[in-house]
């Protein structure tokens, strides 16, 4: 099984499945934050590495990114990277 940057196990995925691959990796990224085991300020790894943890396409979490972003739990800083912020209340 795959485990993420924080050492967890990933959830497995199906890409035939009902569940869009992208809304996969951003709730698991999403239960992270909201369990407080991503800390507000720390730096999400990299779509790349994301891309390779979770074995999809760069697009993808990509886009998982941007459906954290629209939540309101990171913020992508140009040339530094996604940060995590405060959760909406």
């Amino acid at each position: 099984m795959a485990k993420d940057d924080l050492g967890q196990e990933l959830p497995e995925v199906d890409p035939s499945g009902q569940e869009l691959v992208y809304m996969a990796v951003a709730n698991h990224i999403a239960g992270q934050i909201e369990r407080g085991e991503r800390a507000v300020g720390s730096r999400l790894p990299s779509e790349l590495d994301l891309s390779n943890m979770w074995g999809v396409a760069r697009m993808t979490t990509r886009r998982a990114i941007r459906e954290l972003s629209e939540r309101g739990l990171v913020r992508a800083v140009h040339g530094k990277g996604t940060f995590v912020t405060r959760p909406d209340s």
